[in-house]
């Protein structure tokens, strides 16, 4: 993303959610889950220098959502001001339906539910964004007052 797109991040974020639609579209049935993910069980390895990357190649941090944030647009506010000063891009690993990020145009990746299958789906992604560090998302709420 661009300097210009944290702009328009910050400058439309509100408390205001939109109206969920899903239940008309869906008639109330749960979506059936898609994909498979599968990666090597392994340990998580500590995260390289975040800050000491190629200045040609971005650096990604995870945010961690667990539960629907009490106020997106605040952690929204947070993340643009840090992909700005700091040039990180972050990406959301979302363990709910609707994370209220998304609004925000951020890069959401869904995460299952199940502790094990998290675990492995997390790495997965730590591995191809090359994600520098993964946060949870209820601590950024907490920075952001």
């Amino acid at each position: 993303m661009t300097e210009i797109s944290w702009f328009e991040i910050l400058s439309r974020t509100t408390p205001k959610r939109p109206v969920q639609l899903d239940s008309l579209i869906t008639d109330g049935q749960k979506p059936q889950p898609s994909g498979k993910v599968i990666f090597p069980e392994m340990d998580l390895t500590p995260s390289a220098s975040l800050w000491e990357r190629d200045a040609s190649n971005p650096t990604y941090i995870g945010v961690r959502i667990l539960q629907p944030p009490k106020s997106a647009h605040k952690i929204a506010r947070v993340l643009a001001a840090a992909a700005m000063e700091r040039e990180v891009l972050p990406v959301i690993l979302c363990r709910v339906d609707y994370s209220g990020l998304e609004q925000f145009g951020f890069r959401v990746e869904r995460i299952p539910d199940d502790p094990s299958a998290a675990q492995a789906a997390e790495e997965e992604i730590r591995k191809f964004w090359d994600l520098a560090i993964i946060i949870d998302g209820d601590e950024i709420a907490l920075w952001s007052g």
